[in-house]
């Protein structure tokens, strides 16, 4: 049983702690598109002034940054993927290959709420390198058709 101290002293720190997360969190939906190899940055806007922590996630994997003990912990394995533990706020992916492909999302804790960004990366392929393809896969073979055929003329000729 709680001493009328002690019941007063729980409620104040019930009314503090409803007032630090009182705000209603925010959340925003981006997509976007870009060509395989592409460099790719997602930049969570966030005030330095009230955050206490920012965390991004895709998948299975995850980074979170500290900002009031100022540590990072992740368990991003990829080379492509990258955040800078100073600049916590921007995700980086170089050579974006189809595996990037998915939803990224960056929480930020302040002290009056979270807000969530999430975006939808999709890949496609690059125009010039599927021309290029096209254009191998269909001039190879009547080239290759065109010398065997010389070849066998030149053979029966030379007999």
């Amino acid at each position: 049983m709680l001493s009328l101290k002690q019941a007063a002293l729980f409620f104040i720190q019930l009314l503090n702690t409803s007032s630090v997360f009182a705000e209603i969190s925010i959340a925003f939906h981006w997509d976007v598109s870009v060509s395989r190899g592409d460099l790719i940055q997602l930049t969570c806007n966030i005030s330095n002034n009230n955050t206490t922590m920012i965390q991004w996630a895709k998948d299975r994997y995850y980074f979170s940054h500290s900002y009031s003990s100022n540590k990072s912990s992740s368990n991003f394995s990829s080379n492509s993927l990258r955040i800078d533990p100073k600049v916590p706020s921007t995700f980086h992916i170089s050579n974006a290959q189809h595996d990037d492909a998915g939803l990224y999302t960056c929480i930020v804790t302040e002290s009056k709420g979270l807000n969530s960004i999430t975006w939808n990366v999709t890949l496609f392929e690059n125009q010039k390198e599927i021309s290029l393809l096209l254009y191998i896969t269909l001039t190879l073979p009547p080239a290759f058709g065109l010398i065997l055929c010389c070849t066998a003329l030149a053979v029966c000729l030379c007999r």
